[in-house]
């Protein structure tokens, strides 16, 4: 992808302004910031690059500046990889261009976002259409042989871009020919073995020509590619050699987007090398350059890769990892620093994760206001971290953290939790998974539980974990929740502090028993579940009569009984009046009875209303009430609802749910459940929320209590009828 040079696009950008007479000021202020925004996008500032020209689009007012307001505004969210947002912007800019080689230009960067989309077949029109339009400008030309290489089937991309090096000598800027020899490297590494010579080749003559051109921060990136080059190649000394020039050319630049990846190498290639404390301090380092450019790193790659499962996951387990092996005998109070600081990291991983669900940054406690919110009495936090080659268990309480370590491989780990939850939701039986898990996940932690009257154990779990309702595990005589309430948190820094009591609590209950105008708006997928086939077609009819819930009249009217309530069923249950009757903040708890699924991004995540769906960024649009931020709800309940099957990613989608609905709980199901055993035990629990109103039971307890006493009775005694119903965020 073609990166065209500063003085180049500050050219383009400041064309005019020089001369520009006193009576277009306004004019001149415009194209100022876009050259700003342009520059911060250039640093790798990238939401700073995004403010400054979304303000600059606001303020531009003729044709010629709004195009190139939103084609450099299209560009720094082609840079957040942001390409649904970027590509009208960069649309327009490419519509509206005053002249051939500007339309070029744009048709490059245009095509580059559709690439993104994998609308492959319309960027390449755009990069062949780009050609002919500029074919004496030797720079574009470049740029778009090497953009149509990413194009070209595996078998020929080597061949492609081999020819793509023969043209490079014809670009006449030196940082422009430096550019474009980066990237050429950078693609050809990417082919692995076949490429490296090449990639050397490319990355070598890059490096000599953004030395000439004084470009410290290109000068950066050669040296980190090169650097991953001869890692690659196991040439451990020259790689850990060329990793310390790159930081230092980074530094200078003061490019930390690039420091944190530059860092990771050395972690990794000093961890190899037995030099763990210098490994420690790469990491750390890493870590810090990570949190100060959050913002700017994007939640996908590209090629549609996962930031945090390729690059933030790996690098903060690499931390924790090495900061649990120095606590190993250390001195106590050293160990405990050393474990609070891996506790930390562990709350880094899962803010990232979230984030990499939501598609968005997530706001977040500070580390320093984390440790100032003390852990009750009586409640132990669990933070299961799984390691190819075992499971460690870091259990946090009021007297402060212990440490246990079980040797599993993470692959049996996974099969097992897979089976368990599957015996779960199909009614199986379950007692062997119950008691193998209970003794890797429970029994490890029990003489901390009883020693300091653990009452309630709040689980901030780890992948496959968090498919598993901790309750349901037993020690062969009883089960987990019959020992402590059970809570699941996404992170600590993620879970809202208990609001004050703010009187009795009043329920807004919003059911759908019959489904309207909504099953025209079901993915495609939902429908041809239900069909039980793709070749099948279901009419509009009988999609309504699958997805009725029939039960859910009977649970609306006996909920509505427990605590002083409002009511939206059915055709009463639309986006709209959903969204008016939540945002007033009259409401402490929200009953949501209706179908909807959790899946793997929050993208592919909704709840059903009578006439559209409800997504998780819905939540957040339909919310937007200052009454609502005064008076956040205290718990959503979603009854019908159901994480998708077999995915450790799906159960996020509670916790999203509860941060975009400014809930400080949420109480879900894992798996569909019986509509008795649904309104057996939402009636009884919120019966325990109305009789515990002014008194000390928490919302945890609450729930342990109601799963109690259903499996004691015969009909409930299975898990699959109340283990399903777990509580995400605060406990209290």
């Amino acid at each position: 992808m073609r990166r065209r040079p500063l003085s180049t696009m500050l050219a383009v950008m400041f064309a005019g302004l020089l001369v520009a007479p006193p009576a277009v000021a306004q004019q001149a202020d415009v194209n100022a910031q876009i050259a700003h925004g342009t520059q911060l996008c250039h640093r790798g500032a990238l939401q700073q690059a995004v403010d400054q020209l979304r303000e600059a689009q606001a303020r531009a007012s003729t044709p010629a500046e709004k195009a190139d307001a939103a084609a450099a505004l299209g560009l720094a969210l082609h840079r957040m990889r942001r390409f649904a947002d970027a590509e009208p912007l960069l649309r327009e800019g490419y519509t509206h261009a005053p002249d051939a080689v500007t339309r070029a230009l744009r048709a490059n960067d245009l095509a580059n976002a559709l690439l993104g989309l994998r609308r492959d077949d319309e960027a390449r029109a755009l990069y062949v259409e780009a050609q002919r339009l500029a074919p004496d400008d030797a720079s574009l030309q470049s740029t778009l042989r090497l953009n149509l290489a990413r194009l070209t089937p595996p078998a020929e991309r080597l061949a492609a871009l081999r020819d793509a090096a023969t043209r490079l000598p014809s670009i006449g800027d030196t940082r422009d020919r430096a550019h474009q020899a980066a990237n050429l490297g950078t693609q050809a590494l990417a082919l692995g073995a076949d490429g490296r010579r090449l990639a050397f080749d490319a990355l070598d003559q890059a490096r000599g020509l953004a030395t000439a051109s004084a470009d410290v921060r290109l000068q950066a990136e050669v040296l980190d590619a090169l650097a991953q080059l001869y890692e690659a190649e196991r040439r451990a000394d020259d790689a850990l050699r060329l990793t310390d020039s790159a930081a230092l050319q980074a530094q200078a630049a003061n490019a930390r987007e690039l420091l944190f990846r530059i860092e990771w190498r050395r972690g990794r290639l000093l961890k190899a090398a037995g030099d763990s404390d210098r490994a420690l301090a790469a990491y750390r380092r890493s870590v810090e350059h990570i949190e100060a450019v959050r913002q700017d790193i994007p939640i996908e790659y590209e090629d549609g890769r996962s930031s945090f499962r390729e690059t933030l996951e790996p690098i903060y387990l690499a931390l924790a990892e090495l900061l649990l092996a120095k606590a190993d005998g250390a001195a106590p109070e050293a160990a405990q620093q050393h474990m609070r600081e891996a506790r930390n990291v562990v709350e880094l991983v899962k803010r990232s994760e979230l984030d990499d669900f939501l598609g968005e940054r997530c706001t977040v406690e500070s580390a320093r206001a984390q440790e100032a919110r003390a852990l009750p009495a009586g409640t132990a936090v669990l933070y299961p971290i799984i390691f190819p080659d075992r499971l460690e268990l870091l259990v946090e309480t009021p007297q402060g953290l212990q440490r246990r370590t079980q040797p599993i491989e993470s692959d049996d780990l996974q099969k097992l939790v897979h089976g368990f939850a599957d015996s779960l939701r199909r009614q199986r039986p379950f007692e062997g998974a119950a008691a193998v898990l209970y003794g890797l996940l429970m029994r490890p932690l029990e003489p901390t539980l009883d020693s300091q009257r653990i009452h309630t154990l709040v689980v901030v779990p780890d992948g496959v974990l968090r498919l598993l309702p901790f309750g349901a595990l037993h020690d062969g005589d009883r089960f987990a929740i019959e020992k402590v309430a059970v809570v699941t948190a996404p992170a600590l820094s993620l879970t809202r502090a208990a609001a004050e009591r703010r009187g009795p609590a009043r329920l807004l209950l919003a059911g759908l028993s019959e489904p309207g105008p909504v099953v025209e708006r079901l993915p495609k997928w939902v429908v041809d579940t239900l069909a039980g086939s793709p070749t099948r077609t279901l009419t509009r009819e009988q999609t309504r009569e699958a997805l009725a819930l029939p039960g859910v009249k009977q649970e609306i009217d006996q909920l509505r009984t427990r605590l002083p309530s409002d009511v939206l069923l059915d055709e009463g249950f639309t986006l709209e009046r959903f969204g008016e009757r939540f945002s007033t903040g009259q409401y402490s708890v929200v009953h949501i009875a209706s179908h909807g699924l959790f899946s793997s991004s929050a993208a592919e995540s909704f709840l059903m209303t009578y006439d559209g769906l409800l997504t998780i960024d819905g939540l957040q649009q339909l919310l937007r009430s200052e009454r609502l931020r005064q008076r956040p709800i205290e718990l959503l309940a979603l009854s019908a609802c159901q994480t998708a099957e077999g995915d450790d990613r799906a159960p996020l989608g509670l916790s999203g749910a509860a941060l975009k609905a400014r809930a400080g709980a949420a109480l879900g199901t894992l798996w569909p459940v019986s509509d008795d055993a649904a309104m057996q035990l939402m009636s009884r629990f919120y019966a325990r929320l109305a009789a515990s109103n002014g008194t000390p039971e928490t919302k945890a307890r609450a729930l342990q209590q109601v799963q109690r006493a259903m499996l004691a009775e015969p009909s409930f005694r299975h898990p699959f009828h109340w283990a399903a119903f777990i509580l995400v965020g605060s406990w209290q």
